[in-house]
């Protein structure tokens, strides 16, 4: 659900500012994302929802998290529910990933969940680093992934390994196994964005975050 316009979290502001910093006009982003400019404008100007498969869409042309285009609402309906029969989750490819959504139809959730298949062997491969704020879920269903985060040594998760952290702390994805790496995703998504979205929201060049042991 979008928040009202002209708030720290319009997430039209955020979708037009993050494509103006990439130096894309309205029609590069059609013509990348496959929607109409009208759709974007609309998009942009806050007088369209934008809809999970929406956002990822987008966020996969910006390379940005898809958690910064969604928020949730401070109430909800009881007795909601949402099934996904193996396999007809929406897909959606990046670089060195593929994304099934689940539950797209479920509106106005405070998590989102995906499987996620990761092939890229590297940072680079994979979009390089990423953060975004909430939490992050992860659990892998088969392969092996190796997990960057800032401060701590790279993580080596196998099947059934899981992890929770704060998706604050920039990260990155690397398949290292010979088939590629499968997981579940959970994200939680936050009622409104932090204000002062910016540079932030994009990865930064390989490389330019400590991997070194700390604490989170």
């Amino acid at each position: 659900m979008l928040p009202e316009e002209g708030g720290a979290g319009d997430l039209g502001g955020a979708i037009r500012k993050t494509r103006k910093q990439l130096k894309l006009s309205l029609k590069e982003l059609s013509e990348r994302s496959g929607l109409a400019v009208s759709q974007l404008s609309k998009l942009e100007n806050g007088k369209q929802r934008i809809s999970v498969d929406l956002a990822l869409r987008i966020a996969g042309v910006l390379h940005v998290p898809v958690t910064s285009f969604l928020a949730s609402p401070a109430a909800r309906p009881l007795a909601r529910r949402s099934v996904v029969r193996a396999g007809t989750g929406t897909r959606h490819e990046t670089r060195g990933m593929i994304f099934e959504v689940l539950s797209s139809d479920f509106r106005d959730k405070s998590n989102l969940f995906w499987n996620v298949t990761v092939t890229g062997r590297s940072l680079e491969e994979t979009g390089g680093w990423r953060s975004h704020a909430g939490e992050e879920f992860l659990q892998i269903l088969s392969g092996s992934l190796l997990l960057h985060t800032q401060h701590y040594e790279p993580l080596l998760l196998e099947t059934g390994d899981s992890i929770l952290f704060d998706g604050e702390m920039e990260h990155g994805y690397v398949n290292s196994g010979e088939a590629p790496a499968v997981m579940f995703m959970s994200n939680s998504v936050r009622p409104a964005l932090p204000p002062g979205l910016g540079p932030a929201l994009l990865p930064d060049p390989p490389g330019s975050a400590s991997n070194d042991e700390g604490n989170a």
